[in-house]
């Protein structure tokens, strides 16, 4: 179909493609679950995340460069869950990995109609067309599994602890911060990505400071720089203190439980099913 609207990245007029905020080769370790944000409030639903309003220049040329990448660093790292006492040698390309979360966080802040005001300078740098904004910043935190007696959830008999989720992503409020313009992060599994912008207007020193303040909720985030190589430990951190800073995590997760569950509900009722416990002499 077409449409005049401009693409959310180069800002040209032209045909729009679907842009998948995970790319395919990520998925396919897992079924997406996703909660999107609806007229009538959270909705979870058994597809992928996506954004229609991105061109298919962008979309296949540089942007799916960016996925590859992606799924480079998840094939080499982030698929292997860390667990108390891991430690992980980290190599990356400073620029690529950037680009990469920013590209995450800037989809999914289009997707749930969070406020852009942040984002005006951001999509040439993803694109890879003009250098990057001043004040970014990474920090990479390694989360560890939550024990099933650390938490009230329900889970399955058997099961004796909570692992990571594949891909989690939210802004932090940084207003009680001066110096500090945002901060969303991105998490991969164990490893949850921050993405920090300063305030270059601010005095180093009190950006500093708000930095040095900020970090002592964020335990064990080590901040990678572009040398590209870097020692990480395992923090002290579970995958289910984080969502204590997330207000929307337990409405999402009791979202996507519902639908989880009624699937299956459909499938136990499915008519082979039916059948099947006919030809066995059952009910």
């Amino acid at each position: 179909m077409k449409t005049e609207r401009a693409c959310a990245y180069c800002g040209h007029g032209s045909d729009l493609t679907n842009e998948h905020v995970l790319p395919k080769c990520f998925r396919k370790t897992f079924k997406a679950i996703t909660t999107a944000k609806t007229p009538a409030g959270e909705k979870a639903i058994l597809a992928d995340l996506e954004i229609h309003d991105v061109c298919s220049g962008c979309n296949h040329g540089p942007l799916s460069r960016l996925d590859t990448y992606l799924c480079e660093l998840n094939d080499k790292y982030f698929l292997k869950i860390v667990r108390p006492g891991d430690h992980v040698r980290f190599e990356f390309d400073f620029d690529q990995l950037l680009r990469v979360l920013l590209k995450i966080g800037y989809n999914v802040a289009r997707a749930r109609k969070w406020p852009l005001g942040n984002w005006q300078e951001v999509p040439l740098y993803i694109l890879g067309t003009s250098p990057c904004p001043s004040g970014f910043r990474v920090f990479v935190q390694l989360m560890i599994p939550t024990p099933v007696q650390r938490t009230n959830l329900p889970v399955l008999p058997g099961t004796t602890e909570v692992p990571p989720l594949p891909l989690r992503v939210y802004p932090d409020d940084v207003s009680s911060y001066p110096g500090l313009i945002s901060v969303h992060w991105v998490s991969f599994w164990s490893y949850r990505f921050f993405v920090l912008q300063e305030d270059t207007q601010v005095p180093r020193g009190k950006r500093e400071q708000a930095i040095a303040k900020w970090l002592r909720k964020k335990k064990g985030a080590k901040e990678l720089n572009r040398r590209g190589v870097a020692t990480m430990y395992a923090s002290s951190v579970m995958v289910l203190d984080g969502a204590n800073e997330s207000p929307i995590f337990h409405e999402q997760l009791s979202k996507a439980r519902e639908l989880k569950s009624a699937m299956e509900l459909k499938k136990s009722r499915s008519p082979g099913d039916k059948q099947a416990t006919r030809r066995s002499g059952g009910g």
